[in-house]
């Protein structure tokens, strides 16, 4: 059977189908059976014996299978583009679009495709279907520097796209310069997005949990800042009962910050798992911030 973009393999099940309706004609032993249209991308599998179906497969055009046994098993491929951009990262991951690391086509509002845009997306990391929003070893402002270009390719100071309407729950930190790691969830688990919420008190998002090798003698919380004092993405230690500000940072110099340079001259540098609330912290440390 031939269909564009589409892999078909014969073998005993159906599972994992990501593309849209098709009517399929399967014929065993000079029997046919039509297969009904269902929608595709939650395919679990078929029984034909049984003509029991969770998806179904369809295209325009309708193919023939011919086969002496009753169960089948399609592996189909598209690819994504432009025109068939992921609403994030992990969007792709779940329609089985996935091609591992690297540069993706996202939609976040699913509307026109006109205003798609390409980020790079981790699929290795912690689970897998990471949107990566900017890579810095000093200032970033994800409000405003949303544009990626092919000059300034993922992993290089300066890279930046677009997560200002990425729904996310969790958040990663790149270093690389030690190509350590870490990602916090919020306890919630209600997704929310950067948009909207530049310079709301952390208190907003509730506490966050630290996920791996993350200190767990400490709670953390979230700012989204866009100010004079303090931009970008920020996690560290929720202490003293007290939650932090985009301009205020309760004094913390006991819990681990992950942030970027701050224009204020004392919180110049970019901090991963270390204190950033004093002068002291290291500039030129490379490091990527991703949501999902």
């Amino acid at each position: 059977m031939k269909l564009s973009s589409i892999l078909c393999l014969v073998t005993l099940s159906l599972k994992s189908v990501f593309c849209g309706p098709v009517n399929v004609l399967l014929e065993s032993n000079g029997k046919s059976l039509k297969v009904g249209e269902v929608l595709l991308g939650d395919l679990q599998e078929v029984d034909v014996k049984k003509t029991k179906f969770t998806s179904n497969l369809s295209y325009e055009n309708q193919g023939l299978l011919r086969k002496a046994e009753l169960h089948l098993k399609l592996s189909l491929s598209t690819q994504n583009t432009r025109d068939n951009a992921g609403l994030n990262c992990h969007d792709i991951k779940l329609k089985g679009h996935s091609n591992g690391n690297g540069m993706y086509w996202l939609d976040p509002d699913g509307g026109s495709h006109s205003n798609a845009f390409l980020a790079y997306c981790d699929m290795t990391s912690f689970n897998k279907a990471w949107t990566m929003c900017y890579t810095t070893d000093d200032k970033a402002k994800p409000k405003t520097e949303v544009t990626y270009s092919a000059q300034i390719p993922y992993g290089t100071d300066g890279y930046r796209t677009n997560c200002n309407n990425i729904p996310f729950t969790e958040i990663i930190f790149i270093d690389h310069q030690s190509g350590n790691k870490a990602y916090f969830k919020r306890r919630t688990h209600v997704a929310i997005k950067a948009a909207g919420n530049y310079g709301k008190a952390a208190g907003t998002y509730g506490l966050w949990d630290g996920v791996g090798s993350m200190n767990s003698a400490f709670s953390y919380q979230l700012l989204i800042c866009d100010t004079a004092f303090y931009t970008g993405f920020f996690v560290s230690g929720y202490t003293s009962n007290c939650y932090k500000q985009c301009n205020n940072w309760c004094g913390d110099r006991t819990s681990p910050y992950f942030r970027t340079s701050s224009t204020n001259s004392h919180y110049k540098g970019v901090a991963f798992n270390t204190n950033g609330h004093h002068p002291n912290v290291p500039n030129n440390r490379l490091m990527s911030v991703g949501l999902r």
